[in-house]
């Protein structure tokens, strides 16, 4: 048994140590975004969208919380960071899919059974979406004609992701998938409570995220009313549809596309761009201290408890 643990934990630490490695590479490939940047604005404009970006993270975790305990798995802050922002590294990675895959593999360290962190994952991705096509619909009128004319079709999107988020019909989507798995079904079913709670937190990381673009934008010499309509609207189009798209690493390409034809209407392209790329290059740094920050107040100086491995089942996952 101890063999086995020793083993689970230097397969985790063969894992982080990839994904930081990738998100290393991340920052390196906008590190001329980066330099553009800090020669062109004034350094707090770009401490103050460091801040900000963090501070949406912040949200993001809470978010996360909330759904995990809606799904009857509720855990204590400091795990749950270390949990939450080691696995957001994975999205740089081909495929969302890294992210959930992460989560699952150190939650089982915390006794969350993996069918609750697939749950989860899932939910989350949908919710994040959801919320970033909500935010993006009300504020499509403010975002521009090309913007409309490109990405009209979002609008069609809102509804059909409501429906997916409604708590029965989920929950039977859930347990037929774990049912294909071979898995026993979910033991405690997401609330309309809980998502909905989960909606409002996602659209706030949204509002967040999208003021930090704001003050790069007036900090390029952007108009400040009509450019903070665009920044927030832009950017939760742009980063909902870039997450939507699980083929591209943390939707490299899409949300930059969709941030340009936002902004198109308050800055040159050539200055649009600079946003998109700079609020990448933003993002990874902030990913990557959050999640160093985390791995290291929560290291652990014995062996980890064993995970719950008896879940119900009636095969093998």
């Amino acid at each position: 048994m101890k063999t086995a643990s020793l083993k689970t934990v230097y397969l985790k630490t063969a894992v982080v140590a990839l994904v930081v490695v990738v998100a290393a590479y991340a920052i390196y490939r906008n590190r001329h975004a980066l330099a553009r940047g800090f020669a062109e604005l004034p350094l707090w404009v770009l401490a103050v969208a460091f801040a900000l970006t963090v501070l949406a993270q912040g949200i993001a975790l809470v978010m996360w919380r909330v759904v995990l305990a809606d799904l009857g798995s509720p855990l204590p802050l400091v795990p749950a960071a270390r949990i939450f922002y080691v696995s957001q590294l994975g999205k740089y990675l081909p495929g969302s899919l890294w992210t959930i895959v992460g989560q699952m593999e150190l939650a089982r360290v915390e006794r969350v059974p993996r069918r609750t962190s697939l749950t989860q994952g899932v939910l989350v991705l949908a919710i994040a979406v959801g919320a970033g096509v909500m935010v993006s619909v009300l504020l499509m009128p403010f975002l521009g004609r090309e913007t409309f004319a490109r990405y009209w079709w979002a609008v069609l999107l809102l509804p059909l992701i409501l429906v997916a988020l409604h708590p029965p019909i989920f929950g039977r989507v859930v347990n037929t998938g774990l049912r294909l798995l071979r898995r026993a079904p979910l033991e405690v079913l997401p609330t309309w409570r809980g998502i909905g709670k989960a909606l409002v937190l996602q659209a706030l990381v949204w509002l967040v995220l999208g003021v930090q673009i704001w003050v790069v934008v007036v900090g390029l010499g952007g108009d400040p009313l009509p450019s903070l309509l665009a920044s927030v609207g832009g950017y939760a189009l742009g980063f909902s549809l870039g997450m939507a798209a699980i083929g591209l690493p943390a939707g490299a390409g899409l949300r930059e596309a969709v941030l340009v034809v936002a902004l198109s209407g308050v800055l040159s392209p050539g200055l649009a761009l600079l946003v998109a790329l700079l609020a990448r290059g933003i993002a990874v740094l902030a990913d990557v201290g959050v999640a160093l920050v985390a791995a290291f107040l929560t290291r652990r100086t014995g062996q980890p408890p064993e995970a719950t491995s008896a879940e119900p089942a009636t095969g093998r996952m």
